[in-house]
């Protein structure tokens, strides 16, 4: 996927963080849950998901990777397992 030139030349502050962030509705036999793929400026992705609805929140969670496919994955593994 190609960032947007605004993504790369954007001039952060000094201590500042800027995350970009891409939303996903997993719909399974389990119940539906929320996914959100975070990417910095550095090309490193990590994924969060959390359910929709329950008594729980449970929130899965990838490590940091260079591949967003991977961070998706690992989520969508770990609600799988479950």
């Amino acid at each position: 996927m190609q960032m947007p030139k605004e993504w790369t030349e954007t001039e952060i502050p000094e201590g500042g963080t800027l995350l970009r962030k891409e939303t996903y509705e997993y719909q399974t036999e389990k119940g539906d849950f929320n996914i959100e793929v975070y990417e910095n400026l550095k090309g490193e992705f990590y994924a969060i998901g959390t359910p929709n609805s329950g008594d729980k929140l449970i929130v899965y969670g990838s490590n940091i990777t260079t591949s967003r496919a991977l961070a998706l994955s690992v989520v969508l593994d770990k609600i799988e397992r479950e």
